[in-house]
């Protein structure tokens, strides 16, 4: 059966965006390892021009909600593309780079070196591009830590597309509970890995992240009963939002969703989803 396609809006949206370590091993259960990655977060974001308002970073796998532009990537000066690789090539990377956009230019390959330049602009800007990079930056460097070999992450990486009120809110503070959930911590300030944490011991990313996901969002939510408890659309749904939101994007992307009968179901007090309603009206139950 053909996978469905990834819902990718063509305006500016929200994502929350969440992988798993291959076979769910606990492969990022070090500190090392969860700094790599959140470095590796940072570094990506700021190469695909994503902005990130929150983040969790579990010892098998990981949930990011960020916000992506609806911008053109055709209109990146060619100086800003290159500092934005700076950010994810690495030092030798970047360097055989330059070694090689340069010798284009010596030799009056123009066609060539544009080529190179447009490959890093079509990076830019698309959530999926944005995950890939995140997980190839990662992936390398921890390999490079750890000698690993092998493959590293499982199957693709899932997103929902949200509307950017109070059903992103939820969903942040919904990731941030993963430790509380998982009975690692009694407060969500008390893990280090995920924003609020990472924001209480210095981490400045984990700063700007906090900062810029309050202000965008509107500020905090209280943590609902159901928080606490494994919420099936805020992982492995599709679209996340009001009613309305969800009836629209259904419309706009039904051809990627393999169903012409899916309509907005309610998960929670104002909140709406395309998937997984059953799941969820089980999970409320039990909460």
């Amino acid at each position: 059966m053909a996978r469905t396609k990834r819902i990718k809006s063509d305006r500016s949206a929200c994502y929350h965006v969440m992988s798993r370590i291959v076979g769910e091993y606990y492969l990022l259960k070090t500190d090392e390892a969860k700094e790599a990655l959140l470095d590796s977060l940072h570094r990506a974001a700021v190469f695909s021009g994503v902005d990130v308002a929150g983040f969790c970073i579990m010892d098998n796998h990981f949930h990011v909600c960020c916000q992506l532009p609806k911008r053109d990537p055709g209109a990146v000066p060619d100086e800003e593309v290159l500092r934005r690789a700076e950010y994810v090539k690495g030092r030798d990377g970047f360097r055989r780079m330059m070694v090689e956009l340069d010798a284009l230019r010596a030799s009056g390959d123009i066609d060539g070196y544009n080529e190179r330049l447009r490959a890093l602009r079509a990076r830019m800007y698309d959530i999926s591009q944005f995950v890939k990079t995140f997980l190839e930056v990662f992936s390398r460097r921890f390999r490079e830590q750890t000698g690993y070999v092998g493959r590293l992450w499982g199957d693709r990486f899932k997103s929902v597309l949200m509307k950017d009120t109070a059903q992103f809110r939820r969903c942040l503070k919904y990731i941030a509970l993963n430790p509380v959930r998982a009975g690692m911590v009694n407060r969500i300030v008390a893990y280090a890995w995920n924003t609020q944490g990472a924001a209480r011991r210095g981490d400045e990313f984990a700063k700007r992240c906090l900062a810029w996901g309050m202000a965008f969002a509107g500020g905090d939510c209280l943590v609902e009963v159901w928080m606490l408890r494994r919420c099936v659309q805020m992982s492995a749904g599709k679209i996340l939002g009001s009613a309305a939101f969800v009836e629209e994007a259904i419309a706009r992307y039904v051809a990627g969703l393999r169903s012409g009968r899916l309509r907005a179901r309610l998960v929670a007090d104002g909140m709406y989803s395309s998937h997984g309603h059953r799941l969820a009206k089980k999970a409320m139950a039990e909460a």
